[in-house]
């Protein structure tokens, strides 16, 4: 209706408290860059034209009919990517009046949410993922959002995430407003830090790539002349660790940078693969004819005597320098595998346990 001189009156906007109980959060989706949440959104505001007449302290309206009849705020997630309401035994909807008019509107929803992840440390990594609580329509001259001043977030104590722990000290929520061409939107931002567990990539990643590049070394104990078995081993390892990190891979999305467990990989490709060389280095110089008496540059620590059986009239070859290379790579190659060990997994436990900064909005992008 309007007032005198044909002006409308002016409409305080709908306050919307908003509290949300979190009852599962499903873990990170890497390759989709997504998550589960199974939650309870809990909606509170008043309408003056609801209040309650006689005696009645409060109703609960359960007819969805009825439900629709009342009006409710547009509320959205910006970056949900799916969502759905629980129906079962019948749709988990609450909405409940009080004498007053305060409305309590409770629904549990399980939403699959985008996150913008960085996966520079993986799987020494932490996440931040959250959302954006909006309306949809109304702009704040119509609905602010508030977050519950109590208890903005719940959880259960024992809720636990797959491969992840849950950072309780950097849990954010904020208010905010969003900025659009349509207009400015009041909204509620939630943030969750997520730690990643090393034990499953232990058990399923580094165990097993540590035991294929040991295995590798097993080379360098048998003969330079032991073609057939020193490279079905090469070669075996080799295969082995290139499927082992075709299945890591699969496992995240096709990022452009070099990622914590590229360099791991990458290292023990190095050490497999350069045990395959120095069998062929070895193995040609152990069958390479000498010609007069070694030079300065192949004077190594001899192994003990030439192969049993050599006639002496045939002329030498390098058979004892190839074994002392063997002997060398003996402990060459585990030392500077240890030496990456030692650099490797202090640096990037250190990066995963040194706070940092929390990830500006573009967590928050849909």
């Amino acid at each position: 209706m309007c007032g005198r001189g044909g002006e409308m009156p002016v409409q305080e906007p709908t306050v919307v408290t908003v509290q949300v109980f979190i009852n599962s959060f499903g873990s990170l989706n890497a390759a989709n860059m997504d998550y589960n949440i199974d939650v309870f959104l809990r909606q509170r505001w008043n309408d003056h034209r609801l209040q309650l007449s006689g005696n009645r302290t409060r109703i609960t309206v359960l007819d969805p009919a009825m439900q629709a009849k009342i009006w409710k705020p547009d509320t959205y997630f910006n970056n949900v990517k799916d969502a759905s309401v629980h129906k079962v035994t019948m749709p988990n909807i609450l909405l409940r009046i009080d004498k007053n008019g305060d409305i309590l509107y409770s629904m549990r929803v399980t939403l699959r949410l985008t996150c913008s992840m960085e996966f520079a440390d993986y799987p020494f990594d932490e996440q931040v993922c959250g959302s954006v609580i909006s309306s949809y329509a109304n702009t704040d001259d119509v609905i602010i959002y508030e977050w519950d001043q109590d208890l903005p977030i719940d959880m259960p104590d024992e809720l636990e995430i797959a491969q992840f722990d849950l950072l309780e000290d950097r849990r954010v929520t904020e208010s905010d407003t969003q900025v659009y061409v349509t207009g400015n939107f009041s909204s509620l931002k939630v943030s969750f830090d997520l730690r990643r567990q090393n034990g499953y990539h232990v058990l399923q990643t580094y165990i097993p790539t540590i035991l294929i590049v040991v295995i590798s070394w097993v080379s360098f104990w048998l003969d330079p002349n032991a073609v057939p078995g020193r490279v079905s081993l090469g070669v075996t390892t080799l295969l082995t660790l290139t499927t082992l990190a075709s299945g890591i891979r699969a496992q995240l999305p096709p990022v452009s940078y070099v990622k914590a467990i590229d360099v791991w990989i990458g290292m023990c490709m190095i050490m497999v693969f350069g045990a395959l060389l120095e069998f062929t280095f070895v193995n040609w110089l152990a069958n390479k004819k000498m010609i007069g008496e070694p030079s300065l540059a192949f004077r190594l620590p001899l192994a003990d005597p030439e192969p049993s059986g050599a006639d002496p009239k045939e002329p030498k070859n390098y058979y004892s320098h190839a074994m002392a290379i063997d002997r060398l790579c003996r402990g060459f190659f585990p030392g500077a595998f240890l030496i990456f060990n030692l650099i490797y997994w202090p640096y990037y436990l250190m990066r995963q346990h040194t706070p940092g900064e929390m990830m500006d909005d573009t967590s928050f992008a849909a």
